[in-house]
């Protein structure tokens, strides 16, 4: 019987082993404020989402003022370098510090606000042509959807889910393993298999991670670029991934353990020679 609630045990308790890693993970990248705009912000550095939105700021200045397709030439390069400056570093945070708390209430939808830039591209572009840049309003954009609800539901699930209780999956785990282990009447294998079983869990989710981005692309809405989307997705996830793999590696650092004491079992139970 003892064996049976030990497999019962850590059967659960690996179950909820990928759901405790999500809920360390969404507490510490995205309850967080300060730790949300830094991974915001390091998303914005890549290149290819700097240009998507570049392109996207674009499109919504010429459907505001037809006249300046005319000179998108000059009107896309400007935004990219505008992208790049320390001013727009601060009017970002700011828009980011929003959007985190339209995560925080709940909203269907995360977007930005950077009516902010137009300003400093306006300056950008008269170095160039100021008639063009003349021809650029204040105030005219609307907000950016990062992400919605509907796209992407997981997000709102893992936030909600740790926001109630953040620390009970990992405290679940935790006991529902050790628990286990402790009733097993062999306890170095349970514990080789928890660690096995750990560190299995950990490659699944990394590889997840990774073949889940191009489905993902698909679906991400046709108001994102797919490169922009891909390097973003990168981004957010890699900081996962490194998580995961150190849990694995912890993993397998228990199952090390586990092996250990079974080697130095067998070797306390041979008989010894007679004196």
């Amino acid at each position: 019987m003892r064996g049976f609630f030990a497999v019962v045990l850590i059967g659960v308790g690996l179950l909820l082993v990928p759901f405790a890693d999500q809920g360390v993970w969404v507490e510490r990248e995205l309850l967080s404020t300060s730790a949300f705009t830094n991974l915001s912000t390091e998303v914005l550095h890549q290149d290819a989402v700097r240009d998507a939105l570049a392109n996207r700021l674009a499109d919504e200045l010429e459907k505001q003022v037809p006249q300046l397709s005319l000179g998108r030439f000059i009107l896309v390069p400007a935004l990219r370098q505008a992208l790049g400056t320390e001013q727009f570093a601060d009017i970002f945070e700011r828009a980011v510090s929003d959007m985190h708390a339209q995560l925080e209430r709940g909203d269907d939808q995360l977007t930005l606000d950077l009516d902010a830039v137009l300003p400093l591209v306006r300056n950008l572009v008269a170095n160039v042509d100021e008639g063009i840049a003349a021809d650029i309003p204040d105030g005219v954009l609307p907000k950016f959807t990062v992400v919605t609800k509907e796209n992407v539901p997981q997000l709102w699930i893992g936030v909600d889910a740790t926001r109630e209780a953040s620390w009970l999956f990992p405290a679940l785990a935790l006991l529902f393993l050790a628990g286990g282990v402790a009733v097993a009447r062999r306890r170095a294998v349970a514990l080789m298999v928890v660690g096995l079983g750990i560190a299995t869990i950990a490659v699944i989710v990394v590889l997840g991670l990774r073949l889940g981005r191009d489905p993902l692309s698909e679906v991400a809405g046709p108001t994102v670029e797919i490169a922009a989307f891909k390097a973003g997705y990168d981004v957010v996830t890699d900081t996962l991934a490194v998580q995961t793999m150190v849990l694995g590696l912890g993993g397998l650092v228990v199952a090390l353990i586990g092996l250990g004491f079974i080697l130095v079992g067998r070797g306390t139970n041979q008989p010894q020679p007679p004196a």
